[in-house]
């Protein structure tokens, strides 16, 4: 089977670099929108604008959400089209063929992900281009499931919660630290028995800290503490959030 991969960000450039690796798919084709037409170091061609797609069998959308609807519009109606994201429909894409292909991870730059450690869902039109993605996924390595389009819209909200707000709240405490002179590193103990903890603990069981304690006078000290407005707000919205979950 011959695919095309379409989009260069985080998440193309892995999905890029796995598709090599695998045998039994062939990729063709790479869109690119800041790369200069011609072929990769590994012989793939390499093109900028979607005006010279070669015919295949699958197009692989690793693009923004706002734009799977435009870019599947323009791409052949008997293929078979998958976007990537997390928290767009099924029904974004026109074809009879369409699918999702979401790895449930966090793609940044200069990060290699291992697709074997990665969750990927997937969602078809019909079971035959099921059982194509599955098998994709497979030789990818990763870890394939089922799930609809009302599963993964809330799965990719619980990824939200999980991943892009946590990080902020380390990159709040970094700035605590660098502000008193203190490295980060001295809470990477700590992040990561957060994280190792649920392997035999829920969430709910491994949750520590002044506001499960109901310790008032720690979280008025912090308070006092905190100069940003808006990082008062949240730590007030998660010891609130904290003690009623607990009550």
């Amino acid at each position: 089977m011959k695919i095309t991969l379409i989009g260069a960000g985080n998440l193309g450039k892995r999905f890029y670099a796995s598709l090599l690796q695998q045998k039994q798919f062939d990729l063709v084709q790479w869109v690119d929108r800041s790369a200069n037409n011609g072929k990769t170091a590994a012989g793939v061609s390499v093109i900028n604008t979607l005006d010279n797609l070669q015919k295949t069998d699958l197009y692989l959308l690793a693009i923004s959400d706002e734009s799977i609807t435009m870019v599947s519009q323009m791409l052949p109606d008997n293929a078979l089209v998958v976007h990537t994201a997390g928290g767009v429909s099924l029904a974004a894409i026109n074809q009879k063929r369409a699918g999702v292909f979401y790895p449930v991870q966090s793609f940044s730059q200069n990060r290699t992900i291992d697709f074997s450690t990665v969750p990927l869902g997937i969602e078809t039109k019909n079971t035959t281009d099921y059982k194509l993605l599955d098998q994709l996924a497979k030789s990818l390595g990763a870890q394939a499931f089922a799930l609809n389009t009302k599963q993964r819209e809330q799965l990719h909200l619980a990824a939200v919660l999980a991943n892009n707000f946590s990080n902020h709240l380390f990159a709040e405490a970094a700035a605590i630290c660098e502000d008193n002179n203190l490295p980060f590193k001295l809470l990477k103990p700590l992040i990561r028995e957060t994280v190792n903890k649920l392997e035999t603990l829920n969430p709910k069981e491994a949750q520590t800290g002044p506001a499960l304690r109901n310790d008032q006078k720690t979280l008025d000290k912090h308070l006092e503490l905190i100069k940003k407005p808006q990082l008062k707000e949240i730590y007030n919205i998660l010891t609130s959030a904290i003690q009623k979950n607990n009550e």
